[in-house]
């Protein structure tokens, strides 16, 4: 009777969930006699509230109406008891009601009515106390429940949470990694820009180059047209003129010579007649008169003889002066192709110049080439590298994301309160969604300025080759010019051969007149003929020179087409 309300607390097993309480119960519950408790993850307060009102609305009619059952079931019990004691008291109202006589019983009666009615109050009372206090503790039960569900689903979220703050980490990281290559591909875009400007002023300096090596051809094939030209007249002239001139003076001095030993031999003969007829006329005659007139007559004819003598050495004389003319013209024509061969070595040294600062062209343009290869292969290793940092990290987005996804749906399933949640966290994943197509796009833009960038990489390396190509058409007019330079040397070298067999011819003749006319002709003009010989022979060794130095001017423009067509090669290999 005098226990209080808490007594009852805690005494019975929690029975079924009432259908009137939420899912949720936010807010705090608290009272005398009663464990405070706490619940999670509250929808709203008004709720709660609401809910507290009808649950204390109703405690009042279920108490009445429990009380009244226990009331009558305790008066039903009670009433078999009590008959043989309200018999006297029905007996004394009985007789109250009739007429027989008074009731003196009267006021005890209405104590025991009084004090059985506050007993019943009481045990009414009591009841709904402990229908109370048991109906709390349900009540505390399936909140605690609810508040352990709830702590359960909290977390959850939280390692949602530290799962998805994993997953912005990861995105961050990736988002630095990308702004990171965005810098590189800025660099390295900026570094092809310049790579292509020098690139571009390279091309520019092989076009002057190439110009000033085709005008130097030209200039060169022009000056080697016109010199050999040149050449070939004054050889046709000089050999022709030279030709006519010593076979005419040859003609001459034969002639000369002939006529000389013709007279010399008609004089010696008539001398030794007439000294044989002086001889037998002195034999035959005494007089000293005739000796002397023919002595006179023979002083005559040495006289005339000598006199022929001086003639033939006139003839020599201007026979030698024209040889002297002769080797003048030659000495001239050889200053020319001396001069001609400076100019020849002035071309030669200007040509190995032009190759010179082609090879250095080539070989800036092989590094510029090398280090475009080498800044192309970092970029696609790096982006590489990119490609497969974002497919991971877009395979662990999806995992994330169906792992959320299938959270989601059980949480959906078990609390329906966690919709707003599922709702940040869907918005959440699309964010996260969002910033991954972004940053695949970015990628993609990427991919592509790389590709933009492979492209530029190959026009560069086509014009390069098309360069080389060009080159190689330049060196193939070079060498094609050079055989015909070696066809005007080998026409040059037959005309120095046959030039050779008319010294021999000469020779021959000088040889032949020597022995034809060792009796009679002068040493001073064999002495002058050797030595227009030899002036010739010398000619013909200069000649001689002058062609081995175009053949080595040949052998070394070889060795540069050589050397370019293997430079050519090396970069086609790169």
């Amino acid at each position: 009777m005098g226990q209080p309300p808490s007594a009852y607390l805690n005494t019975r097993n929690p029975v079924e969930r009432h259908d009137a309480l939420p899912d949720t119960l936010p807010g705090r519950l608290s009272g005398p006699g009663l464990e405070t408790f706490s619940i999670h993850d509250c929808k709203n307060q008004q709720q709660l509230s609401h809910h507290t009102h009808t649950l204390l609305s109703q405690l009042p009619s279920k108490m009445t109406a429990k009380n009244r059952n226990k009331n009558s079931e305790k008066s039903a019990a009670s009433s078999p008891e009590d008959v043989p004691k309200k018999s006297p008291k029905s007996s004394s109202s009985s007789n109250n009601n009739g007429v027989s006589g008074p009731s003196p019983q009267g006021p005890p009666s209405g104590s025991y009515l009084g004090l059985f009615a506050t007993i019943a109050f009481y045990i009414g009372l009591i009841g709904a106390v402990g229908f109370a206090a048991v109906y709390l503790q349900q009540v505390v039960e399936e909140v605690r429940q609810i508040s352990v569900r709830h702590e359960h689903s909290a977390r959850h979220d939280g390692e949602l949470s530290v799962k998805m703050d994993s997953v912005v980490q990861q995105v961050e990281s990736l988002s630095s990694i990308v702004d990171g290559l965005e810098s590189s591909l800025g660099i390295t875009r900026v570094e092809l820009e310049g790579s292509i400007a020098r690139m571009k002023r390279g091309e520019v300096e092989t076009r002057k180059v190439e110009e000033a090596l085709q005008r130097l051809q030209n200039d060169l094939l022009r000056d080697l047209s016109e010199g050999i030209k040149e050449v070939k007249e004054a050889r046709e002239i000089d050999f022709s003129s030279l030709e006519k001139t010593v076979e005419e003076r040859l003609a001459e001095v034969s002639q000369s010579i002939k006529a000389s030993v013709s007279e010399f031999t008609e004089a010696q003969d008539e001398t030794q007649g007439q000294l044989s007829d002086l001889k037998a006329r002195l034999g035959d005659m005494e007089d000293p008169a005739l000796v002397k007139q023919e002595l006179s007559a023979i002083v005559e004819a040495v006289a005339e003889i000598k006199a022929a003598n001086e003639a033939g050495g006139i003839s020599a004389d201007s026979f030698r002066e024209q040889v002297g003319a002769v080797r003048s013209e030659l000495q001239t024509r050889n200053q020319e192709v001396a001069s001609l061969s400076q100019e020849v070595e002035t071309v030669r040294s200007v040509v190995q110049e032009a190759v010179g600062n082609l090879r250095n062209s080539l070989s800036a343009a092989e590094s510029d080439v090398q280090a475009l290869k080498d800044k192309s292969s970092a970029l696609e290793s790096g982006v590489e590298q990119a490609v497969v940092a974002a497919s991971h990290v877009e395979k662990q987005v999806n995992a994330a994301a169906d792992q959320i996804l299938r959270r989601s749906e059980d949480l959906e399933a078990r609390v329906k309160t966690s919709e707003e949640s599922g709702d940040s966290l869907s918005a959440s994943v699309s964010d996260i969604a969002s910033r991954v197509e972004s940053l695949l796009a970015k990628c993609d833009t990427q991919d592509s300025v790389l590709a933009a960038q492979g492209q530029a990489v190959e026009k560069v390396k086509s014009g390069i080759e098309q360069e080389m190509e060009a080159l190689k058409i330049s060196l193939g007019e070079l060498q094609s010019n050079m055989a015909a330079v070696g066809g005007a040397q080998t026409k040059l070298s037959s005309k120095d051969s046959s030039l050779g067999q008319q010294v021999e011819e000469m020779k021959s003749r000088l040889a032949a007149l020597e022995d034809s006319s060792s009796s009679s002709v002068k040493p001073e003009q064999l002495q002058g003929l050797t030595s227009m010989v030899e002036g010739l022979e010398s000619r013909a060794a200069k000649l001689e020179g002058h062609d081995q130095a175009i053949q080595a001017l040949q052998m070394a423009l070889k060795e540069t087409t050589k050397t370019l067509a293997g430079l050519s090669k090396g970069n086609k290999g790169k």
